[in-house]
């Protein structure tokens, strides 16, 4: 961005701030009321636009809360999110993958059929969360809800809000700066989970108690492609000197192409889409031509829930698997699930 264009931008800005600032005071003195969902829920947010890990922090935390005996369904708007009707994505219904439709793709969105059709989790897609949570509740049990990307979504009443805080640690509000609150309004959260500039969140995070702060890091695991109808696992040292185009449609793909350096693959040519990119004919077209002089075309997981509907040779598309690692998760989750049991309707689940 021009610095130009940047001040043009500083007064929308402060009327974003001030607009922002009103409706935190709303809902802060009830005037605008949340609405209480019939389960526990845990929010995963951040303050700004993307590249926080949000999508693998809600994988981590639903693997996690389902080794414990619950039942777990996640909340998210979608990428548009502005269906009025709730759009359910799972599994085949038996715990294991599936390759998720280009109707499924083009209604709920890449992040949602990830978690699904990847993950095995079960997502409801809808601008107004609470009707996805009813929506879930009427198709099966479900004992505690994920709030996906839901700190500013403050329409559903929560008991736990975990905020991530990433690389960007200051900066303007929308438009003219990444963040879409300042942080000062970290003080609704109840945890923190810093997954970029420790160092410069730390006038943040010292005003947390040491239990409620967290260091998160997304870690690659392996590789995945999508082989006779099932997701497949391969070894990151696939990766070692082998030529590599980079297929990449995400937000900040500079964390991706750092892992496959870091992993000393030969990247002979790199193919950057805007985030959450619609592939089209057009595009596998060009993805298989600048692929021919290389092993391997490597994505996200993100990308290859759209891209694994085309035509690859074996093993030939693959995309990087990255986890959220977080130091002392088992603490984190342990808190957690105190405040499910608090929450928790008698009779429904069964902790372990």
């Amino acid at each position: 961005m021009s610095k130009a264009l940047w001040l043009l931008l500083i007064p929308l800005s402060w009327i974003f701030s001030a607009l922002v600032g009103m409706r935190n005071l709303l809902f802060s003195l009830n005037w605008r009321r949340a609405l209480v969902l019939d389960r526990p829920v845990i929010s995963v947010g951040n303050l700004t636009v993307g590249g926080t890990g949000k999508t693998p922090s809600c994988v981590w935390l639903a693997r996690a809360l389902e080794m414990h005996g619950l039942k777990v369904g996640i909340l998210t708007r979608g990428y548009g999110g502005k269906r009025s009707a709730p759009f359910v994505l799972s599994g085949n219904g038996n715990g294991s993958a599936m390759l998720a439709s280009a109707e499924e793709v083009a209604a709920g969105g890449d992040e949602p059929c990830m978690m699904a059709k990847i993950y095995g989790q079960t997502v409801a897609v809808c601008e107004q969360r609470h009707l996805g949570a009813l929506e879930l509740l009427k198709r099966g049990e479900i004992d505690v809800f994920i709030l996906d990307d839901g700190f500013q979504h403050r329409r559903v009443k929560r008991d736990a809000d975990i905020v991530l805080l990433g690389n960007d640690a200051s900066g303007w509000l929308l438009p003219a700066g990444p963040f879409r609150e300042p942080p000062k309004v970290t003080r609704r959260a109840d945890f923190l989970l810093v997954t970029g500039a420790e160092n410069e969140w730390e006038p943040v995070t010292k005003s947390f108690q040491v239990d409620a702060c967290y260091k998160g890091e997304l870690s690659p695991v392996v590789l995945v492609g999508y082989q006779g109808n099932q997701w497949k696992e391969y070894p990151l040292s696939m990766l070692y000197r082998n030529r590599i185009v980079a297929v990449a449609g995400i937000a900040h793909p500079e964390r991706f192409y750092r892992i496959l350096h870091d992993f000393e693959c030969d990247i002979i040519d790199i193919l950057e889409f805007p985030d959450h990119h619609d592939y089209i004919l057009t595009d596998w077209q060009r993805i298989n031509r600048v692929g021919r002089a290389a092993e391997m075309v490597l994505t996200t997981e993100k990308d290859i829930v759209k891209l694994a509907r085309f035509p690859f040779a074996k093993d030939k598309l693959l995309a990087l698997r990255v986890e959220m690692v977080v130091q002392n998760g088992d603490r984190l989750i342990a808190a957690l699930l105190e405040r499910v049991r608090r929450q928790q309707p008698a009779g429904v689940g069964s902790l372990k």
